[in-house]
């Protein structure tokens, strides 16, 4: 097919996989700066690869840290394959890493229920099968009854108000104000990182006696038991 190209196209052809090929490349990881990006030691220098396809949860949300220390377990000091996508808008290598054994370190932590399908900047599908078959087996971060997407997170509607924990607050009656989801079992803080989906205010007493439990991040009031 190539022989029926004019010169200009055929040049342009060649160049365009001349570049994409020189942007792949192979290296040992020296570095794992979080669960979806690490760093790649390439020519005696360290690059920053950002994880294409994936978002992990931040080092503040649950499952950021275990996210990062499966990444570390899998790659750290290991020779891999970064298979370049080109840069993101922070200069970092967008790429897929590939381990020694054929495995892909951006697919192995979807499976592991450690990562999102990042849907607003991938048309890979098969990232999507694989977070769903995580959520559906209630795998990693999919046993939290409402987890956060990390870009939710750090867009501010998943943040803690001034940017901090929320600060527990020290009245224990019956009637202060709490906050439900729609489909959680805890009740929370009105501050709470996990109210980003849905706020439900409630009385304490009313929430307590539905069954809801205290939030164990925000550490709403709690009722003391009853002599």
């Amino acid at each position: 097919m190539i022989k029926h190209l004019k010169l200009p196209a055929l040049i342009v052809c060649l160049f365009t996989v001349f570049v994409f090929a020189a942007d792949s490349f192979t290296g040992k990881v020296v570095g794992i700066t979080d669960g979806d990006t690490i760093k790649v030691l390439k020519d005696g220098k360290e690059v920053k690869v950002r994880l294409d396809g994936i978002d992990c949860p931040e080092t503040g949300q649950a499952f950021g840290k275990r996210a990062k220390q499966f990444a570390s377990d899998m790659v750290f000091g290991k020779e891999v394959k970064v298979k370049s996508k080109g840069l993101d808008k922070y200069g970092r290598t967008l790429g897929e890493v590939i381990l020694p054994d054929g495995k892909s370190l951006n697919r192995e932590l979807i499976r592991a229920g450690l990562a999102w399908w990042y849907r607003q900047y991938s048309q890979d599908s098969t990232l999507g099968v694989l977070e769903s078959e995580a959520r559906e087996e209630r795998i990693g971060l999919w046993a939290d009854a409402d987890p956060i997407a990390p870009w939710d997170y750090r867009h501010g509607t998943g943040v803690l108000v001034n940017n901090s924990k929320a600060v527990p607050q020290n009245s224990e009656s019956s009637e202060a104000t709490i906050y439900i989801t729609k489909t959680g079992t805890k009740y929370h803080s009105v501050g709470c990182r996990y109210l980003s989906k849905s706020k439900i205010p409630m009385k304490l007493k009313d929430a307590t006696a539905a069954g809801y439990s205290p939030c164990s991040v925000c550490q709403p009031p709690a009722l003391k038991p009853k002599n």
